[in-house]
């Protein structure tokens, strides 16, 4: 019988020890067998196959997740280490800026950090030891600091994934810190804008803006109403902005992420 594999599956027929050569017949048995053995192979495929049908061509044609790599400091991925690797998905946050501080009324929030996301196909194109930043975030201002602006949070990186740190929260006119761009992603998510703080003498600063990973920190008041200034709450939030009697946020570090595909 030819083999009705892989449609469905063969019944084939074992023989006994007590049958004789020709019932079943001993012909027809190998070449039962060699059919379902060729059926086999061909549906598996020989290696590198270019049978869409395959398992072989289904396997090394698709990417199958392994597992995933937090960087949540500077350092390096090692590419030996991974023998199996054939793409990277590379989440890269930049780090959030810090809160402002003002004399009059209270200093803008700084700004999120941006995410960019890039699926990395090209393994043999990456350094054997790829460098990886994480980008510091951004100072507030201490209290007395009078009218200061909070400074920007860095970038992060990973193989020309640029991840951009938001901008500190400023003092003209209580200005949240402006959001900025990153680059190299497949996308990019901007960061939130950090709040504007008040312009009344009593009332808070703003609040931090968010990053992909959370939010920001919160704006502070003046050191009598027990409502300090916060730093961001999340990797890549930034700082709320206050009033000069009290310290403004500082921005939270950022972030890569690397999820490895076999």
């Amino acid at each position: 019988m030819a083999t009705n594999f892989p449609a469905s599956l063969d019944s084939l027929t074992n023989p006994t020890s007590s049958d004789s050569l020709n019932s079943p017949s001993h012909s027809a048995q190998h070449a039962n067998s060699n059919d379902a053995i060729e059926a086999l192979q061909a549906k598996v495929g020989v290696d590198g196959s270019a049978v869409t049908t395959s398992i072989d061509y289904q396997l090394n044609t698709g990417y199958r997740y392994h597992s995933t790599v937090y960087f949540t400091s500077s350092g390096s991925f090692t590419k030996a280490s991974y023998p199996w690797l054939r793409a990277i998905k590379a989440s890269v946050v930049g780090a959030g800026g810090g809160g402002g501080t003002r004399i009059t009324g209270g200093g803008g929030g700084g700004a999120g950090g941006s995410t960019s996301i890039k699926f990395i196909t090209d393994i043999a194109g990456l350094s054997a030891s790829e460098t990886v930043t994480v980008g510091a975030g951004g100072s507030g201002n201490a209290g007395g600091s009078g009218d200061a602006d909070g400074s920007a949070g860095s970038n992060s990186s990973f193989a020309g994934v640029v991840g951009a740190g938001g901008s500190g929260g400023g003092v003209n006119g209580s200005a949240g810190g402006l959001s900025n761009s990153g680059s190299g992603g497949d996308i990019e998510i901007i960061g939130e804008e950090g709040h504007n703080g008040s312009l009344d003498t009593n009332d808070p600063g703003g609040n931090g803006g968010s990053s992909q990973w959370g939010t920001g920190g919160r704006g502070g008041r003046p050191s009598a109403f027990g409502q300090p200034a916060r730093d961001g709450r999340s990797y890549g939030g930034g700082g709320g902005g206050t009033h000069d009697d009290s310290s403004s946020g500082n921005g939270s570090n950022g972030i890569v992420v690397l999820e490895l595909f076999a």
